[in-house]
């Protein structure tokens, strides 16, 4: 059953992409080990992420967006590094609470989402392992790791790496996947015909008078990420420290101003252009209170799956030159401690955290 399942969903339909790559991976999809092959001048980058059902979606969700979610979350821990992908496996851990035909079902929506992304980064499946859980198992389990490539003088982008005059740049919009997140809660809630969580219930006013086209954005930007690998590839050698935004602003710089001994200044108002640039009228005509409600979006929303980084200001035309790498200043590198904002009234600490798994 296990080899059957691997054959019809994952090493058949991927075996063509496989092959497009076969001169990394020489020795084939058949062997208990992937083997990669190296240039001399290339080093390997790595990365290893879980997702688990309840945890990372939610029960029932589309198994296409699943699949290209899975896929997509980890491709954006190479694009931190500036590392370009080149494969990764996946280990899946099935629930036994559904039956054969649903699970068979499931596994062709799953696989073609996954496919999708790989497709879309050039990204190859070439190994892994299946599994099924005991009857008392939360749900669907996914791990997968990533493999890419950088050449050998490339250090990656090291969170202790920024300085002191530099500027903080992001790209897209910080803040919509986590729009998105509760839009689909809300939506979830309606369906099961629950509350929304009592943290999230006063959301609900905003959400009903969400305009169409920036709900399906949002949706669209938490389901199917699009993380900008050729960003991390072009800040080679212009980033100093980077990462990927997948726990919002509020905690992933708290990791550079903490590494790098220095204090990130965020620019309140440069927030809030991003979402003006992006939804003019619709921004400008909301209470400041919404205006409010957006800016927590961006500093505490998870899932964006952007690339932040700090750069001397000096190189920003060069990036901006390119209008296929849009991004946006939104902060500064200064003395100090800590992650602070920007706005009418002075300095003042971030007062928002973002999510931690350990947290309770």
């Amino acid at each position: 059953m296990e080899f059957d399942l691997i054959a019809r969903y994952f090493q058949a339909p991927f075996a063509p992409l496989w092959q497009q790559h076969g001169q990394r991976w020489p020795e084939g999809l058949n062997n208990d080990c992937a083997a990669l092959q190296l240039q001399p001048d290339e080093r390997l980058w790595t990365s290893t992420d879980t997702l688990v059902e309840g945890v990372h979606w939610f029960a029932g969700h589309s198994p296409q967006d699943i699949g290209w979610k899975a896929l997509a979350s980890n491709v954006s821990d190479l694009m931190a590094c500036g590392a370009q992908p080149v494969g990764f496996v996946l280990a899946m851990t099935l629930p036994t609470r559904i039956s054969s035909s649903a699970q068979h079902e499931f596994l062709a929506a799953f696989s073609a989402g996954l496919l999708a992304c790989a497709q879309h980064y050039q990204c190859p499946l070439v190994g892994g392992d299946t599994t099924s859980a005991c009857a008392h198992a939360p749900g669907l389990v996914l791990t997968l790791t990533v493999f890419g490539v950088a050449p050998q003088g490339h250090n990656g982008f090291a969170r202790h790496a920024a300085a002191v005059g530099e500027g903080i740049w992001v790209s897209g919009l910080p803040g919509l996947a986590r729009l998105g997140l509760l839009c689909a809660a809300w939506e979830n809630a309606a369906q099961q015909a629950a509350p929304l969580p009592t943290a999230w219930a006063h959301h609900v006013p905003f959400l009903q008078a969400l305009p169409a086209t920036v709900r399906a954005a949002a949706l669209l930007a938490l389901h199917r990420p699009q993380p900008p690998v050729a960003l991390g590839l072009a800040l080679r050698g212009v980033a100093h420290a980077a990462l990927d935004l997948s726990d919002g602003l509020a905690g992933d710089l708290r990791h550079i101003a903490q590494g790098s001994q220095c204090q990130l200044v965020l620019e309140e108002q440069a927030i809030l252009g991003l979402w003006r640039q992006a939804y003019p009228d619709w921004v400008d005509g909301l209470a400041v209170s919404d205006q409010e409600r957006l800016l927590e979006c961006s500093l505490v929303g998870g899932d964006d799956y952007q690339l932040c980084w700090t750069q001397a200001d000096a190189s920003a035309p060069l990036l901006l030159a390119d209008k296929h790498l849009p991004v946006s200043r939104i902060g500064r590198v200064q003395a100090g401690q800590g992650l602070v904002v920007q706005d009418s009234g002075g300095l003042v600490p971030v007062p928002y955290a973002s999510y931690q798994h350990f947290a309770g």
